[in-house]
């Protein structure tokens, strides 16, 4: 699986998340946004006080290899476990991802897809 269907499928169907994904995808975004301060600031010492980086052993497994390998698998499960409930959704022109599951317009070849509006 690309990494860009892996991000697609975890941004727009989060919600099959499983209590540890869930942990270890808001330690990823908990880090990305302390933008490499040290332990001992303020900042990250609240964002570790409200849970959101974490110590959960199982989380850490998850994301150990990066957060790279953590999307792939995780879009994996989602989409082998809720096929029917994924939609992906692909340029009919170019057959590349849109940017999410309503998109009508492709932002690689620029081509559109609205419904004819009857007037």
């Amino acid at each position: 699986m690309k990494i860009e269907t892996a991000r697609y499928i975890s941004n727009h169907y989060h919600k099959y998340f499983n209590v540890k994904e869930n942990i270890a995808y808001r330690h990823i975004n908990s880090l990305f946004k302390l933008n490499g301060e040290p332990e001992s600031s303020s900042r990250y010492k609240i964002y570790k006080r409200k849970g959101w980086i974490t110590t959960d052993k199982e989380a850490l497994e998850l994301i150990k290899n990066g957060e790279t390998e953590f999307f792939i698998n995780t879009a994996s499960r989602i989409l082998k476990e809720h096929r029917e409930e994924i939609f992906l959704n692909n340029c009919p022109n170019c057959q590349k991802l849109a940017r999410t599951p309503k998109a009508r317009q492709c932002r690689h070849c620029g081509n559109k897809w609205f419904e004819d509006h009857i007037d």
